[in-house]
């Protein structure tokens, strides 16, 4: 068997798929994990869950010092909660409804983004859905991106008064994209948010009245 270094316990020993006495200097690992059995308060754990994103009362399967390993109880599926993370990450903002199928792979990206704090990267995309959206409702290829943002406002997505906002968008992509900010979680936060109250604007109210318009005499 291969040589490893000390202290080290491999992924199948973990996950029970191999003996643990070919690594008798690891049994000792096992002995500060504990399994909560569902009646004292650290067997349950309030989660924002990174799959099917329910915030839930998640129960603990497992502890290990100040690592836990959390079970949905909507999705029934795991996650790994840190002192400084969470795996996988709860997604950024709001579900919307009635977007193109392309516009919605792209949200879910940027919200993905943020929840791997690819902070830089949520903006980039963000930035493409803001001219992909003008494209969608009319606009001509190839137009500089603040083209786009005059051409929502122009035919009345956007009103005047919204258009600083929508710039934001616009700006913050922009620099991420020509230049290598250090982008913290807040902007990207107001970026993705941004962008979500505009794909509400532009789809999901029209979405909506659709649906639950009355019905035609």
């Amino acid at each position: 068997m291969a040589k490893h270094p000390q202290g080290y316990v491999p992924a199948a020993a973990m996950l029970g798929t191999a003996p643990l006495s070919q690594y008798p200097r690891n049994q000792n690992f096992l002995r500060f994990i504990t399994r909560p059995d569902g009646t004292t308060p650290n067997s349950w754990a309030d989660l924002t869950c990174g799959h099917c994103g329910r915030e839930v009362v998640a129960g603990v399967v497992a502890e290990y010092v100040n690592v836990r390993w959390l079970l949905c109880v909507s999705c029934q599926l795991p996650s790994v909660v840190t002192p400084s993370a969470q795996f996988p990450g709860a997604k950024f903002g709001p579900a919307i409804h009635g977007l193109p199928d392309a516009v919605a792979l792209a949200y879910e990206e940027a919200r993905n983004c943020l929840s791997v704090n690819a902070h830089a990267a949520a903006e980039m995309v963000c930035r493409q859905i803001l001219a992909h959206t003008a494209v969608d409702k009319g606009a001509k290829l190839d137009l500089k991106f603040f083209q786009y943002v005059d051409y929502l406002v122009e035919k009345g997505f956007v009103l005047e008064s919204m258009k600083s906002w929508v710039n934001q968008i616009k700006d913050n992509g922009n620099q991420t994209t020509h230049e290598l900010p250090t982008v913290d979680r807040a902007r990207a936060e107001s970026t993705v948010s941004l962008t979500a109250y505009l794909l509400k604007l532009v789809y999901e109210m029209e979405h909506l009245a659709k649906q639950n318009s009355p019905p035609k005499p």
